[in-house]
């Protein structure tokens, strides 16, 4: 939350959509580095996890060093009356000595912030244009950050869940860990493109353009796992499954009679075992074997035990099941990373970071930043419940939905805030205020002019 603050604040208005796009992209450095991390200790399953935890300190440590030589916001140092060192910063951060005309129009925000007083949420209900709608435009754009948050928990389902995803989709638990790194180093790649493109179109085209793709990406993820759905290999009941002594197998795996591999992996404690490509020749739903945590490598018994795994031609899948639309799902995430990274992973931290005026510019980055975290908690806590309560495609389905409607609100409601001083948007809303104002009067306005120029001719017909 700190940092977008912190860079708009201080930042020139022609870059600072590029300097807060920046704070993204280093984000993303951080995911990709720590996926091959992961992956690189996901073979040492009872210590991997110690080494993962302890790196993630190594660059805490560098980034606070840095910090120490940071100088406060001008902004900042104007509230608190610091008027010298805020022009002091402000001519080492824009390398030149003539800051008067800026450091006036900061000296005016904070005298006009200062003269509100009380709790901010109580501030901006009894601001002086709440009728025109200026207030109403800062709970609507924290509104919209609320939709935003919901294509970024999106984004957070992807990255915590993307191994699972491409497990779920037909990929090996042991490809699905690497094969995480490839929408990450996506990630990297495009979010330099919402660097490069943030002031060249703008914060608002970037940002439904990124509704549309990541739109698209989850269609594609939803018919995927549709259809896998749809041609789920069969359980072929002439297939008999024994114990190692010879007798028949009859617990609750093969006893419920499922008809498909989804059917089967429904159940966690039981797995799909097949040969060849499981679609022509069937397979057996078999117990897993949850003993030193190989669910994932093999059955407790049959055909997919650790005795006939390496003799028979057959093969093991748990928590998901062969299919020939794994691509699809690829496909998706590619295509979700792609347009998330240059518009929906960055302009709201920008936008977000500039809307506001300055008595206000804590408090609505706090409650931006809590929608955010809110909805990373409830989708990280429930994607899972919610596949199998919804089904898997249905669950991308209902994404689809929130970011269709996240794609209408940014249409409708969001301002263009490039190439706009901090100083600035106060008046930008108010400007968004009072064309509407007066769009909703045209026809009165009108009224008014005819009338008026009728009983002006008729008094100039009297005369003669």
């Amino acid at each position: 939350m700190t940092v977008p603050v912190y860079v708009a604040e201080a930042a020139p208005s022609a870059i600072r959509g590029r300097l807060v796009t920046l704070n993204q992209l280093f984000i993303t450095i951080g995911i990709l580095v720590s996926s091959l991390v992961a992956g690189g200790f996901s073979s040492m399953k009872e210590t991997g996890w110690r080494y993962m935890l302890g790196l993630a300190a190594v660059p805490g440590i560098i980034q606070f060093i840095g910090f120490l030589y940071l100088p406060e916001s001008p902004r900042w140092l104007v509230t608190k009356g610091r008027e010298e060192r805020a022009r002091e910063v402000l001519r080492r951060i824009r390398a030149k000595d003539d800051v008067e005309e800026e450091l006036e129009e900061i000296r005016n925000a904070v005298a006009e912030s200062q003269e509100q007083s009380g709790f901010v949420l109580g501030r901006v209900l009894r601001t002086a244009h709440f009728s025109t709608q200026e207030a109403a435009c800062l709970f609507t754009l924290s509104f919209q950050w609320f939709e935003s948050s919901s294509s970024t928990a999106n984004y957070r389902l992807i990255s915590y869940y993307s191994g699972t995803i491409l497990k779920m989709a037909g990929f090996p638990a042991k490809q699905a860990i690497w094969l995480v790194t490839i929408p990450f180093s996506i990630n990297f790649l495009f979010t330099i493109m919402g660097v490069v493109l943030v002031e060249r179109l703008g914060r608002k085209r970037l940002l439904m353009a990124s509704f549309v793709g990541v739109t698209i990406a989850l269609i594609v993820l939803a018919v995927g796992f549709q259809l896998s759905d749809e041609f789920s290999p069969a359980i072929d009941r002439n297939i008999t499954e024994v114990y190692s002594n010879g007798t028949m197998v009859t617990d609750d795996c093969v006893a419920k009679q499922f008809s498909t591999c989804e059917e089967c992996i429904t159940e966690k404690h039981c797995g799909f075992c097949y040969s060849g490509s499981g679609d022509s020749n069937g397979g057996s739903c078999l117990r897993a074997d949850e003993a030193g945590d190989k669910e994932d490598e093999q059955a407790v018994y049959g055909r997919c035990d650790s005795t006939n795994l390496g003799k028979l031609d057959t093969k093991w899948a748990h928590g998901y099941c062969p299919t020939d639309y794994t691509w699809m799902a690829v496909l998706g995430l590619t295509l979700f990373v792609m347009a998330f990274a240059p518009g929906l992973g960055p302009m709201p931290w920008t936008i977000n970071s500039e809307i506001y005026p300055l008595w206000a510019r804590g408090t609505g980055n706090a409650i931006a930043t809590g929608c955010n975290w809110i909805c990373n908690l409830v989708v990280s806590l429930f994607f899972l419940t919610l596949t199998e309560t919804i089904t898997k495609y249905g669950a991308f389905w209902l994404f689809c939905g929130i970011c269709t409607l996240g794609l209408l609100f940014t249409a409708i409601f969001v301002p263009e805030t490039k190439n706009k001083s901090l100083e600035e948007m106060e008046d930008l809303f108010r400007g968004m205020a009072s064309n509407t104002v007066g769009a909703d009067n045209k026809g009165y306005d009108k009224e008014i002019n005819i009338s008026e120029l009728s009983n002006s001719e008729k008094k100039d017909d009297t005369k003669f």
